[in-house]
């Protein structure tokens, strides 16, 4: 077999990736946008995970049940793999990329709950690449395991008011002349906020140009970087989001759990852990707005994060007199996570690391004194991994809560409990 031939294959079953997989002569093909029982005629392409990569022609037979995808940029679009799913597949599919990472690192859970869906329309953040195309730019999305460009004029997955800045962002970066980058565009809760990610040196009429464009599409503010090394280039309001029912300024580029319904699904799983005075440590804290919303039943609350940003602007609101019993501390918990010995001040962790997971300070846990961790995770990988080092040292997966908010993709959010008598 060789990149470039074209072969038959029966596929048999859905990857962690969304792709239908089939054999043929014992080597795995993976076929994106196929389903498992489908026959097709498909493309090798690059040679991967000791197979090949293939790109389907043509069915070889009609196709079974499938749904409706929602978007002319389907099968171009590498954001979304999954919107041919008919909607039981598609659940089945998210929920078995956490059993199956369960199940391989032998931990049972108790209570798996059901999925909580995010709907379509409801993405508020994205991070669109953009080049030079001519006298204009091509903005959008890059295409599957490609670095080209699929310009977008419509996302069924994103907020209407991201989707309305397309047009007249493409026009406002060819006018701008800037050769090629990213934006990210963010819906806090009292407008957009956009980030600029490319290399500019601004000059007084790019201030200019920003400023009239933010005024002119009602945009709150618009940076070049993001965090403290962020460069205002225009401001009209300064975003903020809500933690429950307070607000806290957004950095430029902040994290931000990707809907407001999944965020919410994680808020109330910790609501229902949290026992009223409880001492809580949230961990990769971000801005807090998992942990923040119960602040008044706790007695103390520190969030400590990695990013400096996160940390001043949250100051101002632990400045307010109701909030002293919180704090923020700016601390790489990957090189240095808290010790058994600062952790024993608490009584609840949360946990809501990045992708590559939290190993290090799973092991700091298990060796602390600590009896109950509400670990939230968009890598069920990463945190079966680290479930499992929890479990070694005797805790129990109590219970799960599955969220998708990565709408169509082949990603999945969860939130989980961990105790040990």
């Amino acid at each position: 077999m060789r990149t470039g031939e074209k072969v038959e294959v029966t596929i048999g079953a859905l990857g962690h990736e969304g792709d239908g997989i089939a054999e043929l002569g014992g080597v795995r093909l993976f076929v994106p946008w196929t389903l498992p029982g489908e026959r097709w005629r498909v493309r090798l392409a690059e040679k991967v995970y000791g197979g090949f990569r293939a790109l389907p022609l043509a069915p070889l037979a009609p196709l079974g049940a499938r749904a409706m995808p929602l978007c002319r940029h389907f099968t171009r679009c590498g954001g979304c793999r999954l919107q041919h799913l008919p909607p039981d597949a598609y659940a089945a599919f998210k929920l078995a990329r956490i059993t199956t990472e369960l199940a391989r690192r032998r931990l049972e859970v108790a209570v798996l709950e059901p999925l909580v869906r995010s709907p379509p329309q409801s993405r508020r953040r994205l991070r669109l690449a953009f080049a030079r195309q001519g006298a204009g730019v091509r903005l959008g999305l890059r295409r599957l395991h490609s670095h080209a460009i699929e310009r977008l004029d419509e996302c069924p997955v994103a907020h209407p008011e991201l989707v309305a800045l397309f047009a007249p962002l493409r026009r406002m970066l060819a006018e701008a002349g800037i050769a090629r980058g990213e934006v990210l565009l963010t819906r806090a809760a009292n407008g957009v906020d956009l980030a600029l990610l490319t290399r500019l040196r601004p000059q007084p009429a790019d201030f200019r140009r920003w400023q009239t464009f933010a005024e002119d599409q009602g945009l709150l503010r618009v940076s070049l970087g993001r965090g403290r090394a962020a460069l205002p280039l225009a401001l009209c309001e300064p975003p903020w989001v809500m933690a429950g029912d307070l607000p806290v300024p957004l950095p430029p580029g902040a994290f931000l759990q990707a809907t407001e319904e999944g965020e919410r699904a994680l808020v109330d799983f910790l609501g229902e852990v949290i026992r009223d005075g409880e001492r809580l440590v949230d961990l990769h804290a971000g801005l807090g707005l998992l942990s923040l919303p119960h602040r008044r039943r706790l007695a103390r609350l520190l969030l400590v994060d990695i990013d400096p940003a996160a940390g001043e602007a949250l100051r101002p609101v632990m400045a307010l007199p109701e909030n002293r019993h919180l704090a923020v501390a700016t601390r790489d918990l990957e090189r240095h996570p808290l010790t058994p010995e600062e952790l024993a001040a608490f009584d609840l962790v949360l946990l809501d690391p990045p992708r590559a997971g939290a190993r290090r300070q799973c092991e700091a846990l298990a060796a602390s004194p600590i009896r109950r961790v509400v670990y939230v995770a968009c890598h069920p990988p990463s945190f079966a991994r680290d479930a499992r080092i929890l479990a070694d040292a005797g805790f129990r997966l109590v219970r799960l809560r599955p969220v998708d908010q990565f709408v169509f993709a082949a990603d999945v959010e969860l939130a989980a409990l961990l105790v040990r008598d």
